[in-house]
């Protein structure tokens, strides 16, 4: 696979996953947070789930910004979209060691970490330059 296929595919894959994520906790919260074996809290935090879904549908639609053809752009959404998930990762690795969160968040924390040093080693490899070239 070349660079401009797998930074095309990754765009879509990852965008695709955090936008499905998203509208599904805005939708029903529960459902996403059982599938991911994360006991739900109180119907009156729910609505705040939703919220945070609105968030991560957010994330993954701006990928489709790195589809354009504009120069940077690609640049810019994984730049973006990297710090956020580091931030996320380190959030709830936080909320995890202080006992606030159970482990079951830790995999929302390791697949933003995931993604995140991926992109951040594309990036610093020059990917999205050597293909708009």
């Amino acid at each position: 696979m070349n660079k401009a296929a797998f930074l095309k595919l990754w765009t879509v894959g990852v965008g695709a996953m955090d936008a499905l994520t998203g509208l599904l906790l805005v939708i029903s919260p529960t459902l996403v947070l059982s599938l991911l074996r994360i006991t739900p809290p109180s119907a009156e935090a729910l609505p705040f789930i939703s919220w945070i879904g609105i968030f991560v549908m957010a994330v993954g639609l701006s990928y489709g910004l790195a589809l354009s053809t504009r120069a940077g752009r690609g640049e810019a959404v994984w730049s973006f979209t990297a710090l956020v998930r580091l931030l996320v990762a380190l959030f709830l690795a936080v909320k995890i060691t202080m006992d606030v969160l159970p482990l079951a968040w830790g995999i929302v924390a390791a697949s933003d970490a995931t993604v995140a040093v991926v992109q951040i080693i594309i990036l610093r490899k020059g990917w999205w330059r050597e293909v708009s070239a």
